[in-house]
């Protein structure tokens, strides 16, 4: 009897160690430096917004479902055609420097998935810089109020990202070349040449 007992027990120990090994990857998740998560539970069809899981190892019921959130200042490479507000084109290289707010990634993800800056970062940086450099003449853009620009287009997008809606944090943007139509270049460089010299 006491054979068959411990048997059964060892039986019943070697099952659960397999299956602890076999469901290793969704009972054992290691977060590194950077890294925040957030736990959706399929059976109550629930996201867990409230608890945010930092770096190190952390275990969670088999059935459930961490999700992995890079918070690390990230960097994207912008460039767009846009219309100044007389209607010329100008083309512009943008660099925009961002992260998520770490402990609201639980809304971020419910609202935008992990796609978040090809769903939200992307499109409304675009939106902002066609919006307010539209409402400059190409002259200005290039030269006169450069920085102007520049400083418009990170408070109205920083204010656009920042919010409870989409909780990221901007870094900022840099306007990384202007390019313009080679006659319209010429005459504004003519034009400063001609204001230097008087």
């Amino acid at each position: 009897m006491k054979k068959q007992l411990s048997a059964t027990f060892i039986v019943v120990i070697v099952i659960a160690v397999i299956a602890v090994i076999i469901l290793s990857s969704n009972i054992f998740y290691t977060l590194q430096p950077g890294e925040k998560a957030i736990v959706f539970r399929p059976l109550s069809n629930e996201l867990d917004k409230a608890n945010i899981y930092g770096v190190g190892l952390h275990i969670i019921a088999p059935w459930n479902d961490m999700i992995i959130y890079d918070v690390k200042e990230q960097k994207i490479d912008e460039t767009m055609d846009i219309l100044d507000k007389n209607g010329l084109s100008v083309h512009v290289d943008i660099t925009v420097r961002f992260n998520p707010i770490f402990n609201k990634i639980g809304y971020l993800h419910e609202k935008f998935g992990v796609n978040y800056v090809n769903n939200l970062v992307i499109p409304e940086v675009r939106s902002e810089v066609r919006k307010i450099m539209g409402r400059y003449a190409v002259e200005e853009i290039y030269s006169t109020k450069r920085a102007e620009v520049e400083a418009k287009i990170i408070d109205e997008t920083d204010k656009v990202l920042k919010s409870d809606q989409n909780n990221i944090k901007l870094k900022t943007i840099i306007i990384r070349a202007i390019t313009i139509p080679e006659k319209i270049k010429q005459s504004i460089e003519k034009k400063l040449e001609a204001e230097q010299e008087a």
